[in-house]
């Protein structure tokens, strides 16, 4: 398939500015390469979107999932101006994997200051797809809601040219937003190569339409190099990567985060075989560590109780596969591993006691809110891609998980508690106790048919199961106002996929509707017991629809997307929380030569179905202009500039959490108005 600017603009929602490649001529069309997706995933189309890390954004200082919600399909629930949750089709959390390069990481926050998506090196990707749905049963277990995979290419240099790269900075209005960032490769000869990176990013506290400051500065400072070797048959990569996230505010959270340090190293690499049947191993070792402290001193002034929590989360795992040809059939087996371990305690005194739950002295230690959780998961799996005819391409795959979880303290009793262990709080709540270490046998499948009627036409048609096992919060969390249950089941979602995907010279539309039926969903219940927080499986029911489409003409451009999502707790009969509602946006651009400019208007109706428990009440739809620019300056340089928001206006997306204190939901406001400016240059 071949993709003209528009095509891939429009699959981004037009980005909010465009790429150098779009400041063409009013009626040219150059044709680009089709985007490859590694691992054998199906092209761009209503389930999976590739794009270019600078297709995503250039507004400054913009956190991982804010970047994302730009993808059609794509949300994200605000805590602040760093770490936002993201959504897709309803779910969130353990129910999306973020994958970066083969590596999983998992925040270090009991509340989620720090999601994947967060921490991912997204400016040290080459292509970013994502995934809507449960599309392929090699990327890992769970993932029932979508798949975010940041890949890594080997890079191809010219003959003769050494060093490569690019840099890109700029700075907003509203918080005083400023970023820079550079990445470089580096030809050493004989096959071997540097590849390497760096970015910050910082912002202050922003203001929303109403002038009112939101609590929302951060500072963000990532880097990391690779060494590699690309030979004729085999290549093998070592990447080291390093994030820091600093002085992050978090309004209504009841506590901020002074510190958030993460580091992952992988080896990743294969080689192409010819023996027979069998065409390529390839394969990666990871490890990801995550250290987090969150305290409601540091940042804020401290009140009568000072608190602070550390806590850390490591993950190791690995994967290999087996890439197969029989005919007309693409085949991958293979086998992944990971393990994380989870463990965080909260340190509880007066403000002069300060030093001492800095120390962490056990003598102030007041919950063991993740007892040393561990979770291993390892999967089997086989899928295959057949082409049944020219018109017909069917995928068939299943996939077999083992899950061991264990808790290393649940007898310990924190001095400040009375006595009570984790397992005193799992047995007033579950009458059980995490003692033993609890396993799963879970089995995956799907099937995906794709049909071509006709040039440029294609009918999608997909059925799936995918089982997601609880995180070490469902499964442990202990403290007095929420606990954990180490016995819960896991989420078994099975879900049909219907679509089509009609792309024309000057136009394109995809469109689909989907329907998820869950057993076991794992239910974060605020309402059955007074004051706590608890945990139970339900069934439960997600529907929905996702639209996206463009037209071009003579240097026009026009995108628009809109998105519908359905959730319904069957168990209790009534809706399920945290639902986003139907939203969308619809962009217009115009460009002759080195420039573009264009505006879009973002919108959401209504959420009335809500939980009222979980949710912070009935959220009003929203209408909110942005206006966009881009000159290419030079062939290398592409200068953008834009505001956000133009007329100001005050109001926030349904999405929202609770803090760890106060089981009362907070609702952040989205920024105000905002200006900003940005320059890219190659090299």
């Amino acid at each position: 398939m071949t993709y003209t600017p528009i095509r891939r603009l429009g699959l981004g929602v037009l980005m909010t500015t465009a790429l150098p490649a779009l400041a063409l001529a009013a009626d040219e069309t150059i044709p680009l390469d089709p985007i490859l997706v590694k691992g054998g995933a199906f092209a761009d189309g209503p389930m999976s979107t590739a794009l270019e890390p600078g297709d995503l954004s250039t507004i400054p200082a913009q956190d991982g999932g804010e970047m994302l919600r730009q993808v059609p399909g794509v949300t994200a629930g605000r805590m602040g101006g760093h770490g936002l949750e993201l959504v897709i089709r309803g779910q969130q959390q353990n129910q999306l994997n973020v994958i970066d390069a083969g590596a999983f990481t998992y925040g270090g926050c009991p509340n989620r200051m720090d999601p994947p998506a967060s921490l991912a090196a997204f400016y040290r990707a080459d292509r970013v797809v994502v995934e809507k749905g449960y599309a392929s049963v090699t990327s890992g277990p769970g993932g029932s809601g979508g798949t975010v995979r940041l890949e890594r290419d080997t890079p191809e240099l010219d003959t003769g040219q050494m060093l490569t790269g690019s840099v890109t900075t700029g700075a907003s209005s509203n918080g005083d937003g400023f970023d820079a960032a550079g990445r470089f490769t580096l030809d050493m000869g004989h096959g071997f190569y540097l590849r390497g990176g760096a970015e910050y990013k910082t912002a202050d506290s922003y203001k929303d339409g109403s002038g009112r400051t939101v609590r929302s500065g951060f500072d963000h400072t990532s880097y990391g190099v690779t060494l590699g070797y690309a030979g004729d048959r085999f290549d093998l990569a070592f990447d080291a990567d390093y994030t820091l996230v600093e002085d992050t505010l978090y309004p209504g959270a009841g506590m901020d985060s002074p510190f958030d340090e993460t580091q992952v190293y992988r080896l990743r690499g294969g080689v192409n075989v010819d023996a027979g049947a069998l065409e390529r191993i390839e394969g990666s070792l990871f490890f990801s560590s995550v250290d987090h402290v969150m305290d409601n001193y540091s940042l804020r002034p401290v009140g009568m109780m000072a608190m602070r929590t550390p806590a850390t989360s490591d993950t190791t795992g690995g994967k290999i596969e087996a890439h197969l040809g029989f005919g007309a059939t693409q085949m991958r087996v293979g086998i992944d591993h990971q393990s994380n371990n989870r463990l965080a305690v909260m340190y509880a005194g007066m403000p002069g006691m300060i030093p001492m739950l800095e120390a962490e002295n056990a003598a102030r230690a007041r919950f063991m809110m993740w007892p040393d959780i561990t979770i291993a998961q390892t999967g089997l799996y086989v899928e295959a891609d057949t082409e049944l005819s020219d018109r017909t391409t069917l995928r068939l795959g299943a996939r077999y998980d083992r899950v061991k979880a264990k808790s290393g303290t649940p007898n310990a009793t924190p001095a400040l508690d009375a006595g009570n262990s984790p397992n005193t709080y799992y047995g007033m709540q579950y009458g059980t106790n995490f003692n033993a270490p609890r396993t799963e046998d879970n089995f995956g499948a799907l099937a995906r048919l794709e049909y071509t009627v006709s040039p440029g036409t294609v009918l999608i048609a997909g059925l799936s199961r995918s089982v997601r096992t609880a995180d070490a919060t469902e499964r442990g969390m202990a403290r007095m106002n929420w606990v954990g249950d180490p016995d819960i089941k896991p989420e078994k979602h099975h879900q049909l996929d219907l679509g089509v995907q009609l792309e024309r010279d000057t136009w394109h539309l995809d469109a689909l509707v989907y329907a998820d039926w869950v057993d076991d969903f794992i239910l974060r219940d605020q309402f059955s017991v007074a004051g706590v927080t608890t945990y139970r499986n339900v069934s439960a029911r997600l529907a929905g629809i996702e639209l996206s489409g463009g037209w071009q003409h003579g240097g026009w451009e026009f995108t628009g997307d809109a998105t519908y999502t359905y959730g319904e707790n069957e168990t209790d009969n009534r809706s399920l929380a945290q639902i986003p509602p139907l939203q969308g946006s619809f962009a217009v651009s115009y460009g002759q030569n080195r420039w573009r400019a264009g505006g879009r208007l973002n919108w959401a109706f209504e959420q009335d179905r809500i939980d009222p428990v979980r949710d912070p009440g009935t959220t009003s739809g929203y209408a909110t202009l942005d206006l966009f620019g881009s000159y290419d300056i030079t062939d290398r340089a592409t200068l953008h500039a834009g505001i956000d928001n133009v007329t100001d206006k005050t109001y926030a997306n349904h999405l929202s959490r609770a803090n760890l204190f106060d089981p009362t939901v907070t609702q952040v406001n989205e920024p105000g108005r905002n200006f900003y400016v940005s320059i890219e240059a190659s090299f």
